[in-house]
């Protein structure tokens, strides 16, 4: 793959593209963790045509499709001002998705997002990003190798999830 991946900024004009992007991404990770392999409850809360209306409504959020060579890969979903634990949202940036295509994974575009991410950071002058991930996901090391560090645990509520995916780790990352 061409390391020319960009991260395109979204407007509601790219919303059909969110929509595709996210329900081929989501089912090819995270189909596992839903009874029934049933994962409609979280598709419908995040990445409908209508969820991604209601975000486009908050100034907070900005939505990035991660593309190379003019096919897209990705996203990335950040909410700029987002206070968290010993921050106010001044200070903090949430990286609230990032989710890549299976055939994505390994070639070091990850890196790239949360690189990308750390640059937006630095430009808005936070003093952290910080994110929530399953404590069951790949993407943990990933984080802890990118030197994110775990500040609190919770459970989530969703129904139809298996119970033994519920549990979340907030992590932080000092600018």
């Amino acid at each position: 793959m061409n390391s020319k991946v960009t991260f395109k900024k979204c407007s509601r004009h790219d919303i059909d593209s969110l929509v595709k992007i996210s329900t081929q991404f989501y089912p090819e990770h995270y189909i596992h963790i839903w009874k029934n392999e049933d994962p409609s409850y979280y598709i419908n809360l995040s990445f409908t045509k209508e969820a991604f209306e209601k975000d486009f409504i908050i100034d907070n959020i900005i939505y990035f499709l991660i593309t190379n060579e003019n096919k897209n890969l990705g996203l990335l979903k950040i909410r700029q001002d987002q206070a968290v634990e010993g921050y106010s949202k001044t200070e903090a940036l949430q990286l609230e998705k990032i989710y890549l295509l299976k055939e994505s994974i390994g070639l070091g575009i990850g890196e790239q997002g949360i690189k990308f991410t750390k640059e937006l950071a630095y430009k808005l002058d936070k003093k952290v990003i910080w994110l929530d991930v399953m404590s069951t996901s790949p993407a943990l090391t990933f984080y802890q190798k990118h030197n994110f560090n775990t500040i609190s645990r919770y459970d989530l509520d969703y129904p139809g999830l298996k119970d033994n995916y519920r549990e979340m780790q907030r992590m932080i990352l000092n600018i």
